[in-house]
């Protein structure tokens, strides 16, 4: 190759690694815009780079006009190396190894909403946004019990998932205290509030990322809500309807009347379940769901225990409405599942449905009080015992004073029965302590 096509080849490798240069700044702000990806400071610096790279490139284009055109062949070869050897590093390595770098281990961006500002119920300026611990939250306007509104779920949902409104504020978001919790990324932590004021029901956007929709219009502000009312939180949409007054008093027949509004029986409280364990060594062990959020795990301070190495730490809850009992998995490691079906999202549990936590398999049955009543004749239920490990323990049966006091995920009750599930627990790797005896279950005959 003589020197006119080594000038000419270096001339394209030099302008072409300054293209390359600002190709790569353009391309990291592009997919950083578009996919939301790095925080601000390590977009700048890769951008910040790329510039750089391309103004080092202007150096061997300097030198390819300067002296490489002048001298030609005469040049050192350890000169002419040293600036290929620029040219690639500066031109081209450098800027696509920050792409390459950008794409590969930049974080998502995590954007956290900001209270909507607007003015107060008092007519005085400021942020309208109530807070998580809120009175109103615990507070039935209507008595203890009884609705004002439901939220039906559309597109084809299961209806058994309808939502019981009874509290003058409910808070719907994708995080566990929220009294709404929707299964949906582009739901907001806490997306949206319902509030009763006086017979009035309002709706507000907390800030939410993709924002609250009515009828397919914006919400901004507050704004009032009307049975047949259509509303979209993330990707989910839910009618809303005004339950009558003739049902919170208990008149069937004017309930009827009222448009929109639902019988009382449907806003009755579910049958109480229990979980029966069908085989392996707690066979037999039976758990009540007697409170609003039950947590399943291996550790002994959750009200259902399952101590076995498939059973994570913090496995699975359920939750009890009104509409009836409803199981989520919290990221198990070996899932959670309703008749062998996995459990994705929130999905309703019913008398005879097979709940699995990692090989762990629970039976869903009506409570003996239930199935009693039955005949016609309501009869007190004996106490649930669970026979674990040899030990005869009841299911606790805790209360709480307040909804703070309410365990929501991860904290539950201490009792008797938590301390003895704790002793008899299996280590963390499912193997007992050198200095105690596994005891086995016994019969019921023995």
């Amino acid at each position: 190759m003589d020197s006119l096509d080594f000038r000419t080849w270096f001339g394209l490798g030099s302008y072409g690694g300054l293209a390359c240069c600002m190709l790569a700044a353009g391309a990291v702000a592009g997919f950083a815009l578009q996919c939301h990806r790095g925080t601000p400071r390590t977009l700048a610096r890769a951008v910040l780079i790329c510039l750089v790279a391309g103004c080092l490139s202007l150096v061997p284009i300097w030198w390819g006009q300067d002296r490489l055109d002048f001298y030609g062949p005469s040049l050192a070869a350890g000169e002419v190396t040293f600036w290929l050897a620029w040219t690639a590093l500066a031109g081209w390595f450098l800027p696509l190894g920050v792409l390459a770098g950008y794409i590969a281990l930049a974080p998502p961006q995590v954007q956290e909403s900001a209270p909507v500002p607007a003015p107060a119920r008092d007519g005085r300026s400021g942020p309208l946004v109530s807070m998580l611990d809120d009175p109103a939250r615990l507070r039935e306007p209507l008595g203890a019990g009884r609705a004002w509104g439901v939220l039906i779920p559309l597109d084809g949902a299961d209806p058994a998932g309808t939502v019981v409104l009874s509290r003058q504020l409910t808070l719907i978001g994708r995080e566990f205290d929220n009294d709404i919790v929707v299964d949906d990324e582009r739901t907001s932590r806490h997306h949206a509030e319902l509030r009763w004021e006086h017979g009035h029901v309002q709706l507000l956007d907390r800030g939410s990322m993709n924002g609250t929709r009515l009828n397919r219009q914006a919400v901004r502000g507050v704004v009032p809500l009307k049975s047949g009312d259509v509303l979209e939180i993330g990707a989910q949409r839910y009618r809303f309807e005004m339950a009558a007054p003739g049902a919170a008093n208990g008149a069937e027949e004017e309930t009827r009347k009222m448009r929109g509004a639902l019988p009382a029986a449907a806003l009755a409280t579910p049958p109480t379940l229990v979980l029966a364990a069908l085989a392996g060594a707690l066979a037999g062990a039976r758990w009540e769901l007697g409170q609003d959020i039950t947590t399943i795990g291996r550790d002994a301070e959750h009200q259902v225990c399952l101590p076995h190495d498939s059973v994570s730490r913090l496995h699975a809850q359920i939750v009890r409405q009104r509409s009836g009992y409803f199981v989520a998995d919290l990221h198990s490691s070996n899932g959670t599942f309703v008749n062998e079906a996995p459990v994705t999202k929130p999905q309703p549990l019913h008398a005879g449905d097979l709940l699995r936590c990692g090989e762990i398999t629970l039976r869903c049955e009506l409570s003996t009080a239930q199935v009693n009543a039955s005949d016609g004749v309501v009869r007190q239920a004996t106490p649930i015992a669970t026979h674990l490990a040899g030990l005869a323990i009841e299911t606790p049966q805790s209360t709480y004073s307040s909804r703070h006091d309410q365990p929501t995920v991860s904290i539950a009750p201490q009792s008797a029965a938590a301390e003895a599930c704790r002793r008899n627990s299996v280590r963390p790797h499912g193997r007992p302590r050198k200095d105690e005896k596994v005891a086995r279950p016994t019969s019921a005959s023995s």
